[in-house]
């Protein structure tokens, strides 16, 4: 071996040697920042990091965006496990890599999701990052890129998640929520015309009224019925709907008729393999459903709405939405509006004449209620990250529960934003 050749070697060990020395004894942290956008409380706790920490620190002005074309990848963050403890239908929508994109055959197809911090080795090539508001206490990014997207998600109630601090206000660039006015909306069900048409929900949905008499082929189905009211429910806690039920209850005791609970809340069993066959029972049984909402928030509609619409019962709700956003005009009873005596009497006379009763059904000449297909969430997404658009939600905090103040006087689950 040359002289030279053995001298190289020798240099290469020694400053190997050197450097893991000179780490044991200090700690260097490299942290490239092209900007700051508005990421709140960013640069207060990188100081309080670097005087808890000995050592240099080295702030670099030097990041890019990196250069792709426009079919390149779009790569989204789940910056948290965000709806996979949700049933089939969320898991299989959010699930990793670019599948859901294909299996859906959405528009743009080229978005790649994943749960890996580290997939591209820095947080600011993400494309997007999608923050789940039921993990929103997590650590957030400290450092963002101008042309990232941070999506404010939530298909769990404004009033059990309600965001209290100021912070987040102009945080965030999308929502995809349950609210209607969502820039991405998360939705549980669609409501379509005879042609295929979406109708709804939404804000300021146009019904047909007034509307033709009940079709036949729905009259007939209704004949079997000799029962008032069903109520399916697992959720014990929420005491004010309870409340409402057990007062409705003794309401239409006056008139011989009771609300039948099945679940965990009631005496009759409705076991969750054969809950297609509660819901068979439902349409032959019962003239009214309970579809009441465990959390009383603006827009907040679920998927019970579905059970009487799809199966021939007239829905009695009660929640936070407007129901004329979500329901034709004469089709439901809102429990919120009216107190237990006046809906057991509306219900009493329908169950009495069985004309009153079918006129809550007139609906059914225009509309048909869908599960709402998971296409429409997925897709808009991967379409959004295309869009060209500069948005900034200014207040978060109002838009998403304009409660919120009321709310979070008594502790709420976000007070700040953690950075890593």
């Amino acid at each position: 071996m040359s002289r030279i050749l053995r001298a190289i070697i020798i240099c290469a060990h020694s400053a190997l040697i050197f450097y893991f020395i000179k780490s044991l004894y200090s700690k260097e942290i490299r942290i490239e920042i092209q900007y700051i956008i508005r990421a709140p409380g960013t640069l207060r706790k990188l100081e309080r990091n670097i005087r808890k920490n000995t050592g240099s620190y080295h702030i670099q002005t030097n990041f890019t965006k990196p250069d792709r074309l426009y079919t390149d990848f779009k790569y989204i963050l789940k910056w948290t496990e965000a709806f996979s403890h949700y049933n089939s239908r969320y898991s299989k929508l959010f699930k990793t890599g670019q599948q859901a994109f294909l299996d859906n055959n959405c528009t743009y197809k080229n978005c790649f999701v994943s749960n890996d911090k580290s997939l591209l080795g820095d947080l600011r090539y993400y494309d997007a990052i999608l923050f789940d508001v039921e993990n929103n206490w997590d650590r957030h990014p400290p450092f963002r890129a101008a042309h990232q997207k941070y999506i404010f998600t939530a298909s769990e109630s404004s009033g059990y998640y309600p965001i209290c601090s100021r912070e987040f206000d102009g945080y965030y660039n999308l929502t995809w929520t349950y609210k209607l006015n969502s820039d991405i909306r998360w939705s549980y069900f669609t409501i379509l015309d005879k042609e295929d048409n979406v109708v709804g929900p939404k804000v300021n949905v146009s019904w047909i009224f007034p509307m033709n008499p009940t079709p036949d082929y729905v009259k007939k189905k209704l004949r079997s019925k000799k029962k008032a009211v069903a109520w399916f429910v697992s959720n014990c806690q929420s005491k004010t709907r309870r409340i409402v039920a057990d007062n409705l209850a003794k309401s239409l005791n006056k008139f011989r008729l009771k609300v039948d609970i099945y679940g965990w809340c009631g005496n009759k069993t409705c076991p969750k393999n054969r809950f297609e066959d509660c819901l068979d029972l439902l349409q032959k049984r019962y003239y009214f459903y309970l579809a009441f909402e465990n959390s009383m928030a603006e827009d907040y509609v679920t998927e019970k709405i579905l059970y009487p619409t799809q199966h021939y019962a007239v829905p009695i709700v009660y929640g936070g939405a407007d129901y004329g956003r979500f329901l034709p005009p004469a089709s439901y009873i809102d429990a919120g509006k009216l107190n237990s005596d006046e809906v057991a009497t509306l219900i009493a006379a329908a169950i009495k004449d069985r004309n009153v009763y079918e006129e809550y059904f007139r609906w059914h000449n225009y509309y048909v209620y869908k599960e709402h297909p998971q296409i429409a969430d997925i897709c808009e997404l991967c379409k959004r990250l295309h869009a060209e658009e500069t948005k900034v939600v200014k207040n978060l905090r109002k838009w998403w529960n304009p409660q919120y103040k009321e709310i979070c006087k008594h502790g709420s689950h976000f007070t700040d934003l953690n950075f890593y």
